[in-house]
């Protein structure tokens, strides 16, 4: 589960199962659903009444081993709705969580994680399902420290190619200070300039209540975390190149055809906001692409190689 401390040395997404899983992994039945980013949904644990929120896991599982609860529904002084998220760091038992920063493990943590723990294969699926290129994500948040601690949220955007994962964006939040009362707040994502051409298909979300790049996360220490949302859009850059595309007609109303004057493997269609409405094969560099069921309104569209790059890149409209 904390995979993460990885992400603060490098931004790109790697495969990781640490000792934690073999302890916690059988007291979960792996789920795909969506993460509720307002924390009104949570779901009991198998074998125990404790809960996590919906599409979302902590370090709760390990209460089965000792370890006290870490995150808990806020429902006396909730933000919005009748609950928020509360994560305390606790006494980890029963795990050997490997601190990158100093030698040793972690011993303290209090961790919530999009992303789903399964039972076969054993370990964490980090991140949710989801398209396009936000530029912020928005939050409520609240903290309550120990002395010399400090509490993060961390966010990633990737996007899987030819056989790996890559992290295409990202963004932080990090608050040291003492708040009484829940106040809005955003983290900003930083776009790789390698992918700008790429948009993302899973969204990942980390929140602790302490962080591990200090001397020693502080039991204690407490963070409320509440309406969580994806907002903006951060453009997909030009291709600076001669159109070696032709469409017609643009604007589309019922169809519009693509013929490309070099070898063109895919069509990717992408609305105004970035959200990917379909992906369309070419035969002989040509397609024609029904658009009688599209809405009114701009449309983005990236031609494919077939190594799935984006070789050229323009925009056409559909008329109703």
């Amino acid at each position: 589960m904390l995979y993460l401390l990885d992400t603060f040395k490098s931004h790109k997404m790697k495969k990781r199962i640490l000792s934690a899983f073999a302890i916690i992994a059988f007291a979960f039945n792996g789920t795909a659903q969506a993460p509720d980013l307002m924390f009104e949904n949570w779901a009991n644990l198998p074998f125990s009444t404790n809960q996590d929120p919906v599409g979302w896991a902590s370090l709760n599982a390990l209460n089965l081993v000792g370890t006290t609860l870490s995150v808990y529904k806020e429902t006396v002084a909730p933000n919005q709705g009748l609950i928020s998220a509360e994560i305390r760091t606790v006494d980890v038992v029963g795990a050997a969580i490997p601190n990158p920063y100093t030698t040793g493990d972690i011993d303290t943590a209090g961790i919530l994680v999009m992303g789903t723990i399964n039972i076969s294969p054993p370990g964490l699926a980090y991140g949710k399902p989801m398209s396009g290129r936000p530029a912020t994500l928005s939050f409520t948040c609240k903290y309550s420290p120990m002395p010399g601690d400090s509490a993060f949220v961390l966010a990633y955007l990737t996007r899987y190619f030819a056989g790996s994962r890559d992290t295409i964006a990202w963004g932080k939040y990090e608050t040291g200070a003492t708040t009484t009362i829940f106040a809005a707040n955003s983290l900003t994502m930083n776009y790789d300039p390698a992918f700008s051409t790429v948009v993302a298909d899973t969204m990942l979300v980390f929140a602790s209540s302490s962080v591990y790049s200090h001397p020693g996360a502080k039991i204690g220490s407490t963070f409320y975390l509440d309406a969580m949302s994806w907002s903006g859009y951060n453009g997909i850059n030009d291709i600076s190149k001669p159109s070696s595309i032709s469409i017609f007609p643009n604007p589309a109303t019922n169809n519009i055809s693509f013929t490309s004057k070099v070898n063109a493997d895919a069509v990717e269609v992408l609305d105004i906001t970035g959200r990917r409405v379909g992906v369309y094969s070419m035969i002989g560099n040509a397609l024609t692409i029904e658009t009688a069921s599209f809405s009114s309104g701009m449309y983005i569209y990236n031609i494919l190689n077939d190594k799935q790059e984006v070789i050229n890149r323009g925009k056409f409209e559909v008329t109703k």
